[in-house]
């Protein structure tokens, strides 16, 4: 936020409080700064998705499911091996959705709205990952659903659920 009053300390020149007027001006900056993001998946992708962030942390709300959508989205940035592992396991779930739409065992599931807002460093990091992968957002975000129920509810991967344990406790802490 910028020309907000602020109260200032007279020996180190920091600033030392910032009064309610100010509030609203920075409430504002924030609101801005922060990226929506919406897709819409099915029910049971979201139960996976919830049901991971219990694994990880019982106490857990439906908040933890962007800092385990966010902490995908990081290790996706940084390892095109990855990468290549959640094309692998979203290709596997939408052959098997197909294959349960052809069979009416899924023919009317609903879909649901995850909408959250994220960082605008977040969103450089999303941004890259889909040009990396050439996929939608929808898609994207339904593969690292898949890849938490591979490495989390599958328990693949212990060092996938420890650091998100680690988040965890910082986040709902």
């Amino acid at each position: 936020a910028k020309h907000i009053l602020v109260a200032v300390c007279d020996l180190c020149s920091e600033v030392a409080a910032v009064p309610a007027q100010s509030t609203p001006a920075i409430r504002h900056a924030r609101e801005t700064a922060d990226i929506p993001l919406e897709v819409s998946l099915l029910a049971p992708e979201i139960e996976i998705l919830d049901a991971a962030a219990y694994e990880i942390d019982p106490q857990a709300t439906t908040r933890f499911r962007k800092a385990i959508i966010t902490y995908y989205l990081a290790e996706l940035s940084r390892d095109a091996e990855e990468r290549e592992t959640v094309k692998r396991v979203l290709t596997d779930w939408i052959a098997l959705s197909a294959r349960l739409r052809q069979s009416s065992l899924m023919t009317k599931v609903p879909n649901q709205r995850l909408s959250f807002k994220i960082s605008p460093r977040t969103e450089k990091t999303l941004a890259f990952v889909l040009r990396e992968t050439s996929w939608n957002k929808t898609n994207l975000v339904r593969g690292v659903v898949m890849m938490a129920q591979k490495d989390i509810l599958d328990k693949k991967s212990r060092k996938r659920i420890r650091d998100l344990q680690v988040i965890a406790a910082a986040v709902n802490g």
